[in-house]
């Protein structure tokens, strides 16, 4: 088990699970070791066929604040990082905590509370769906702290808020809250805070009550820029879609006329 483990936290219900992140003495704030935990929980979760959709939140009052403060010190990951020769390597192991998502065989929710800034905005936008507090304080803050979002607000704000909305977001680094990300696109719905997670979780369960097959191609296809590209997964998924579910159908028919007894639905 990875030590950072500790810092996010997985729950299961059913075909849904939590991911949680788990710092909520420093706001859910990022570091190394969250993003070795989200990488290895991606890859635990994508490889279970049982799990269908997830909600990911944080513990506590934020979603969360960032990278945090102790990586800007001496030894701390900027430091690091500016002192590499592989430093785009290094940048790239962190992309890979929050790229698992858009990857994901299964739709993932993001419940967010309180503060999502930075890193923490990105988290969230790296999902599927975001069910957002109406006083939740967001922001995409690199820019203004003269550095560049560069774990996936440059992919993902275009794609779901147009060019010159996602410009404005990052260049400005302005803070505005969950009824505006609604209305500006980046988030499904705004709710107080206090109905967040149980909207996200109930939303998730929604979802989960299709088969994966179904969810995780309609997912790619449609997560898929090209349009050619995208036609063809949602051929290739269809086809398989349609096998599993005339094979799911046909099989008891055929155990009956064996002598078996079909199994109850």
């Amino acid at each position: 088990m990875n030590p950072g483990m500790s810092t996010v936290r997985v729950e299961r219900s059913g075909a849904v699970a939590r991911i949680v992140l788990n710092r909520p003495d420093r706001h859910n704030a990022q570091n190394p070791a969250m993003w070795a935990a989200l990488r290895e929980t991606g890859a635990e979760l994508s490889a279970d066929p049982d799990v269908r959709a997830a909600v990911l939140t944080g513990e506590g009052p934020s979603f969360s604040s960032g990278l945090d403060l102790a990586e800007l010190q001496p030894g701390g990951f900027l430091h690091t990082v500016a002192a590499a020769p592989e430093a785009t390597a290094l940048v790239r192991d962190a992309q890979a905590a929050f790229g698992w998502i858009r990857a994901a065989p299964f739709p993932v929710v993001a419940a967010v509370r309180g503060t999502a800034v930075g890193a923490g905005i990105q988290l969230a936008l790296a999902c599927d769906v975001r069910v957002v507090a109406e006083d939740a304080t967001l922001a995409v803050a690199e820019v203004g702290l003269g550095a560049v979002p560069d774990l996936g607000a440059t992919v993902d704000l275009p794609a779901l808020v147009g060019l010159e909305r996602a410009l404005d977001l990052i260049l400005t680094a302005r803070r505005f809250g969950g009824t505006e990300a609604v209305s500006l696109g980046l988030a499904l719905r705004a709710v107080p805070a206090a109905e967040v997670l149980a909207e996200a979780v109930a939303y998730a369960e929604r979802l989960a009550a299709a088969p994966r097959a179904a969810l995780s191609w309609a997912k790619r296809a449609t997560r898929e820029p090209d349009p050619a590209r995208s036609l063809d997964l949602a051929a290739q998924g269809q086809v398989e879609c349609v096998r599993e579910m005339l094979s799911a159908r046909t099989m008891p028919r055929a155990a009956s006329r064996s002598g078996r007894t079909a199994p109850r639905a």
